[in-house]
């Protein structure tokens, strides 16, 4: 099982990049995916979406999952590897969640030890409102990702203020050299080579 874990803040458009990537795997790899969906509250719009692709869904709610519901997380995890043995765990945490600290967490306390990659989804629309007001967080969740996906590129050619160039030296820059960035468009297919190559498959 290979566990790949999706953050970015509220709105980057997670979802829709989970479904193209689980979609990917499954159509183009053969391969079965499970997905846990988290959000902050009882019940979210996103649940409901991603139950309606006809993939597996397990929902955790009540907190972000770098905190408050740890334990479930590792609990689930460790329920999915025992009773799904899937070939991809995809994670989609809360909008205010720290990948790179759910994903020490998933490696410290996950029994099969499957290797797990970390992706950020960056919103190019709101790139430097996000960053002026919630720079501390939108940092985090940036470093220490494998893959960062500059999402809504489309944007960049409705609204000339947006700099693309720009955002995605931004992005370099904090990331560091190690992780790889990819400008995309989630109405658009994930490329299916990006996620082989983060996971070094052939």
């Amino acid at each position: 099982m290979r566990i790949l874990l999706f953050g970015g803040f509220l709105g980057s458009g997670k979802t829709s990049t989970i479904l193209q990537a689980a979609r990917q795997i499954t159509e183009i790899r053969k391969e079965t995916v499970v997905i846990i969906e988290n959000e902050v509250g009882e019940a979210g719009v996103d649940d409901q979406l991603l139950a309606g692709s006809a993939l597996q869904v397990r929902p955790l709610f009540g907190g972000c999952v770098c905190c408050q519901i740890t334990s479930d997380l590792v609990t689930a995890v460790a329920e999915i590897t025992d009773n799904y043995h899937p070939d991809w765990l995809i994670i989609e945490m809360t909008g205010l969640a720290v990948p790179g600290n759910v994903a020490k967490l998933v490696r410290q306390y996950d029994a099969s030890r499957s290797p797990c990659k970390t992706v950020s989804i960056v919103d190019a629309g709101r790139w430097q409102e996000l960053k002026e007001v919630l720079e501390p967080l939108i940092l985090a969740q940036i470093k220490e990702s494998d893959l960062v996906m500059i999402n809504k590129i489309d944007l960049a050619d409705l609204d000339k203020e947006i700099d693309l160039g720009q955002i995605e030296a931004d992005v370099r820059q904090i990331a560091g050299p190690a992780a790889t960035c990819l400008t995309v468009s989630a109405a658009k297919p994930l490329p299916l080579a990006v996620l082989e190559e983060v996971f070094h498959l052939e």
